[in-house]
């Protein structure tokens, strides 16, 4: 019964969108409470990183590194102020085992 509730409440707590896509140009603009928005850092016509909060809930930090030549590494497109990552994020050595796509600003889990 407890592992049935503790399924129910990570799955109640998740978020099914994430907030605003802000460009900043250095990872030192990165708030410390990001809150449900995405930043995404550019340099130039550079892309770096893109930084937000678990859509899960559990308040971790994803720091997702989009320099080709660094592993690992993924790729974001913006289009019309909506985001879109791939591959997926899957965070296996986190407690909270997340594992979903974004996709125009929409989280889709990965079950």
């Amino acid at each position: 019964m407890m592992d049935f509730l503790k399924r129910w409440w990570k799955r109640f707590r998740r978020r099914s969108t994430v907030g605003r896509v802000v460009i900043i140009d250095s990872m030192t603009s990165v708030p410390a409470k990001l809150g449900s928005d995405v930043y995404f850092v550019r340099q130039g016509n550079f892309d770096k990183r893109v930084v937000f909060i678990c859509p899960c809930g559990c308040g971790r930090r994803i720091d997702l590194n989009l320099v080709r030549t660094q592993h690992p590494s993924w790729s974001a497109h913006l289009r019309n102020g909506q985001i879109s990552i791939s591959p997926s994020v899957w965070l296996t050595a986190d407690p909270c085992q997340s594992h979903f796509f974004i996709k125009n600003n929409k989280v889709e889990w990965a079950e």
